[in-house]
């Protein structure tokens, strides 16, 4: 019976110990970033494009939008994955309106961009940080403008059974760089813009369930900086197939996510209860 109850005190000992090994070491490695991570969503474009001859908007377009994440390379030493980010707006008729691909580094067990990679230096998150508070401000980089974006809290929604967070920031960017197909750009004219940028994040795994953005494009003055006329007044959001789609990867992500965190370890924690109970079980009818 002795043997019984040290039996029982080693495992209860081995699976108190396993608590903080699991969370501090197999729980990140479980819910690294994959290897084969991808992400893509298919965008409702809308554009409105500026006619200088009537000084006013020409009326609304609807376009095509592709938009998707996806990894291109990996340093294991360094747990950083190099992922690609791709947005490809086109008219009805197939011309191309705007066109980019960003290259990230992102630590694949945070998500946050990792200095020294990708296609430039970033700071913030590829999408948002895991345990997102509400409280919590972060910076997130949209592919189309490639410029920090302080994404501030603004209210919780539930989307079909779904908590979610909204998340709004106001900021300005230059596309010069990227618009160098239009008449003038970048010899005489760039292309600056106001932007009005949400994003809906499910905050325990810091998924983006979808982003809608609103935005201004100008032509400015190279040497001068002064705005010259509107280019183009555009809006991009989900279509309903990709917003269904996301909230049920978001669903599975987050029942993942607690299971690794908070369900093993419980797991672990009664069963070692149990075992140190059988222990002064034992104990108790050796002594008697």
């Amino acid at each position: 019976m002795k043997n019984k109850n040290i039996f029982y005190l080693i495992i209860g000992v081995i699976l108190l110990a396993i608590i903080p090994i699991w969370l501090l070491y197999f729980t990140p490695i479980l819910l690294e970033v994959p290897s084969d991570f991808y992400y893509s969503a298919n965008i409702f474009s809308i554009d409105n494009f500026y006619d200088p001859e009537i000084e006013d908007f020409s009326g609304q377009v609807n376009s095509e939008a592709a938009f998707f994440y996806e990894v291109v390379g990996e340093d294991d030493e360094n747990d950083v994955l190099l992922i690609k980010n791709v947005f490809k707006v086109s008219e009805p008729g197939g011309e191309e309106i705007f066109s980019v691909e960003r290259i990230y580094g992102i630590d694949k067990r945070t998500g946050q961009h990792v200095s020294g990679y990708g296609d430039r230096d970033r700071d913030g998150y590829l999408f948002a940080p895991g345990g997102l508070k509400k409280s919590q401000p972060y910076i997130y980089w949209h592919i189309n403008y490639d410029a920090p974006a302080l994404m501030e809290f603004k209210e919780e929604e539930n989307l079909f059974g779904l908590k979610v967070y909204r998340y709004e920031a106001d900021y300005n960017a230059d596309q010069t760089k990227d618009l160098s197909h239009l008449p003038g750009v970048p010899e005489e004219k760039g292309v600056n813009l106001d932007i009005n940028l949400q994003a809906w994040i499910e905050p325990v795994t810091g998924r983006l369930i979808r982003y809608e953005d609103n935005a201004i494009a100008y032509y400015y003055d190279i040497e001068t900086g002064e705005r010259i006329h509107p280019w183009n007044k555009f809006n991009n959001f989900y279509k309903a197939s990709s917003f269904f789609e996301e909230i049920n990867l978001a669903k599975r992500e987050k029942a993942k996510l607690i299971l690794y965190k908070k369900i093993m370890p419980a797991v672990f924690a009664v069963a070692s209860f149990i075992s140190f109970a059988l222990f002064f079980v034992y104990r108790r009818k050796d002594e008697n």
